[in-house]
């Protein structure tokens, strides 16, 4: 009922009264009531000064630059994993946070070796046993980083971490070093290296990464290209920060 309630006032030119979304929903006054109440609470809908209409408010704007960024980012992020691959002949990937506890993978330059990381755009992993998902979840707020370490923390492999305590001191050496590791924790003989993309404020809102098979792609060699994957997300960073505010000064 409450997307009814959005849409509705979405698709009308001039705000609307109680009366007015109840009749066009068919719906009782109390019903509607206790909808636009909870909406009008989290900023989902306003009323008009004159408290006899409702408009949509402020927090789906909020909402549409954040989904803006995340179509926005894959477009500028591109050219950097390219360039990540043409530098260690392994896959590269763009991932985001999503709660709870997971991150998604946004965009992704394959390998030019036949045998490569089996990772898919759209699909989601545990963000406490990837790399990308470490280099996220480290800068999550306090909360959500108590809330996955307390987990419960599955076993994929026979590496991956359980332990909350020695999870959080991964974390801690991801805020340090500003990079993480990955090996062989979620896909046995699979090891990643990844960095934090931040916004025009500083805010880590994505992360790129290099993986492959371990029998190429090694611990020792992901630890050599830490600079230049830090390098690309800070580049990413950059770049995306000054696009995001031309942007938003052309609107």
């Amino acid at each position: 009922m409450s997307l009814d309630v959005v849409e509705l006032l979405a698709s009308s030119h001039v705000p609307l009264s109680l009366g007015d979304i109840a009749a066009k929903l068919e719906l009782s006054k109390a019903a509607v009531h206790g909808v636009l109440s909870n909406l009008e609470a989290r900023r989902y809908v306003e009323r008009m000064p004159d408290r006899q209409g409702y408009r949509l408010g402020h927090r789906l704007w909020e909402l549409g630059l954040v989904a803006s960024e995340s179509i926005e980012l894959p477009k500028v992020a591109h050219r950097y994993l390219e360039r990540l691959v043409e530098l260690s002949s392994e896959s590269s990937q763009l991932s985001e946070y999503c709660a709870p506890g997971e991150v998604v993978y946004l965009d992704r330059v394959d390998s030019p070796n036949p045998v490569r990381a089996n990772i898919h755009v759209g699909r989601r992993a545990p963000a406490y046993c990837v790399a990308t998902g470490r280099a996220l979840l480290a800068f999550q707020p306090k909360s959500e980083i108590d809330r996955v370490c307390d987990g419960p923390l599955q076993s994929f492999t026979k590496k991956t971490i359980v332990k909350p305590a020695k999870l959080r001191r991964e974390l801690d050496l991801v805020r340090r070093r500003g990079y993480s590791i990955n090996h062989g924790e979620y896909r046995g003989e699979i090891v990643g290296i990844a960095a934090p993309i931040r916004d025009h404020q500083g805010n880590v809102i994505a992360a790129l990464s290099i993986s492959g098979p371990e029998y190429r792609f090694t611990v020792k060699h992901a630890i050599a290209l830490a600079p230049a994957v830090i390098k690309a997300a800070e580049a990413v960073s950059r770049e995306f920060g000054q696009h995001f505010l031309q942007k938003r000064r052309a609107g």
